[in-house]
C-alpha cells in the first residue's frame, strides 16, 4: 500500500487548520498583524519551492508546499489591505528578493539550484516578522508557527523523490517555524514577568 498520498493529505489538512486560524485572527479587529512583505515575499519563494519539488517529480510531497504558496499570498494580501504600514527599506529589499528568485526561477529552470535560493531566501524573509514579533510578540500566531513546522513532517515522508529539490526547503521551514513559534511563546512570558 501506497501510504505517500496519505501523508501528503495529512500536510494539507494541518496546513488548512494553520491557515484557518491565522486568517481568522489576522481577519478579526485587534488580531494578529503579520508583516505582509514578509508574506508576500513566501508566496513567492514558496512557489518556486513548490515548481523545483514539481520539477523533480517529488509528488504528494509537494501538494502541501504548492498550496502553501497561495495561502501565504492570500495572508500578505489581506494584512496589506486592513492594516496601515510604514516600509523600511529593508522591507522592500525582502520583497524585491523574492520576485527576483522567482524571476530566476522562470529564466534558468534549475531545480536545485532554485530550491537553495527559495530556502535561504525564505529564511531571511523571517526577519521582518522576527523583528516584529520581538516587539509585539501577541501580534503573531505562536499556534499557526507551530502547526506550519508540523505540516512539513508528513510531506517530508511523502516525497517520491529526495534531493535537495524537493526535502530542503520543507526540512528548513520545519526548524524555522518552530524556532518563530519558540520565540514568541518566550517573549510573552518574558514580557509578562516584568
Amino acid at each position: 500500500m501506497d501510504y505517500k498520498p496519505a501523508l501528503g493529505a495529512l500536510s494539507v489538512a494541518i496546513m488548512a487548520v494553520a491557515y484557518a486560524i491565522y486568517i481568522s485572527q489576522t481577519a478579526k479587529d485587534h488580531g494578529v498583524q503579520p508583516h505582509p512583505f514578509s508574506w508576500l515575499l513566501w508566496g513567492f519563494v514558496t512557489t518556486v519551492a513548490a515548481l523545483a519539488q514539481h520539477a523533480k517529480a517529488a509528488g504528494p510531497g509537494t501538494w502541501v508546499t504548492a498550496f502553501t504558496a497561495g495561502s501565504c499570498f492570500v495572508i500578505g494580501t489581506l494584512t496589506l489591505l486592513k492594516h496601515k504600514w510604514q516600509f523600511s527599506r529593508f522591507d522592500w529589499l525582502s520583497l524585491g528578493t523574492g520576485l527576483a528568485v522567482f524571476a530566476f526561477y522562470l529564466l534558468a529552470r534549475d531545480p536545485a539550484l532554485s530550491a537553495v535560493l527559495a530556502t535561504t531566501t525564505d529564511v531571511a524573509g523571517y526577519l521582518p516578522t522576527l523583528k516584529k514579533g520581538w516587539r509585539e510578540p501577541h501580534g503573531d500566531s505562536a499556534t499557526s508557527f507551530t502547526l506550519n513546522s508540523v505540516k512539513f513532517v508528513p510531506a517530508l515522508f511523502a516525497l517520491n523523490s529526495y534531493s535537495v529539490a524537493t526535502w530542503l526547503y520543507p526540512a528548513t521551514l520545519v526548524v524555522v517555524n518552530a524556532g518563530v513559534a519558540t520565540m514568541l511563546l518566550m517573549r510573552r512570558k518574558q514580557l509578562r514577568l516584568r
